[in-house]
């Protein structure tokens, strides 16, 4: 209820009334506290995240049953009523898919940073924003630009009896394995400013150009060593004449194509293998195919 001061004369003659806030209104509710998370509660979180994201993987939600279950250390110590933590839990089981590797570490960091915030509604716009982003980066960088790199490099090795070869694979995983920690920390201390530097400048677009054309040009210089066994038998007939004398000499064609061009027929493979992908838009898988078909032909006929 409300209560009116009593009437008060002014000098002038004039008469003036005060009124009082009403005596049962509530004051406004204070903003939610922050949550200081301790290392205990983080690390457990951060190798959830690294260890478990990918285990539960469906073509439903993809990746949102290893983040709800990445969150869960945060979630428990966040808050502390059961509809707070069901709420919170419902939030990270939306649909999410990104890089793992590189995608989802800083996104899940700045989730966690958030989360101590109590900042729901900031979480769901940085996931749904940078999912696709990070996966965009993430994919070029390790499956296009990286590995495809280092994958050539050590089966080069391997196919020279190297025993250094399957040591690079190995040693690529784990450098893939504990990236995810420093990229995990950057996502945690930007918090949401991880998503305005991803999304402006067009850093996406800047990343995969540079990946694609580094990534062609190592590829292609190791065509020569990867292919290097791809060569003709065949051979021809010509006449040479020594000392007025005439005599028939094989020559072999492979030698003929090496003066002309080293390595012709692995580049000519190469670029069929491009011209098939472009022309008829095939997949890799097909093109594997198709090159397979065309070796054992060309093998069968002895021309390779």
């Amino acid at each position: 209820m409300s209560s009116v001061l009593p009437v008060t004369p002014h000098a002038n003659g004039a008469t003036s009334t005060a009124t009082v806030a009403p005596l049962d209104s509530a004051a406004p509710p204070a903003p939610p506290a922050v949550v200081e998370l301790d290392a205990a509660t983080i690390r457990s979180a951060m190798w959830r995240h690294f260890i478990t994201l990918q285990w539960s993987w469906n073509y439903e939600r993809m990746q949102a049953l290893g983040y709800c279950f990445s969150m869960l250390p945060i979630i428990n110590k966040v808050y502390q009523t059961k509809e707070e933590r069901i709420a919170a839990m419902k939030r990270h089981l939306v649909f999410y898919n990104t890089n793992p590797q590189v995608g989802s570490p800083p996104i899940f960091g700045a989730t966690v940073a958030l989360e101590a915030q109590r900042q729901g509604a900031v979480v769901d716009s940085l996931k749904i924003g940078l999912m696709g982003p990070m996966a965009g980066i993430g994919d070029t960088v390790q499956a296009i630009l990286f590995r495809p790199i280092v994958a050539v490099l050590a089966a080069s090795l391997a196919l020279a009896g190297s025993g250094v070869g399957p040591l690079i694979m190995v040693a690529s995983g784990l450098f893939w394995t504990f990236l995810q920690i420093p990229l995990f920390r950057f996502g945690y201390r930007r918090g949401i400013g991880v998503a305005q530097e991803v999304a402006q400048g067009g850093m996406v677009s800047r990343i995969t150009d540079l990946a694609t054309i580094v990534g062609m040009i190592v590829i292609g210089g190791f065509i020569p060593s990867i292919l290097a066994k791809v060569t003709t038998p065949l051979q021809f007939s010509q006449t040479e004449t020594v000392n007025g004398e005439t005599h028939p000499v094989q020559v072999a064609l492979q030698s003929t194509l090496d003066q002309i061009l080293p390595y012709m027929i692995p580049v000519l493979l190469v670029g069929l293998a491009y011209w098939l992908m472009r022309r008829f838009h095939l997949s890799a898988v097909w093109v594997l195919i198709a090159l397979t078909v065309i070796g054992f032909g060309l093998g069968a006929v002895g021309v390779l």
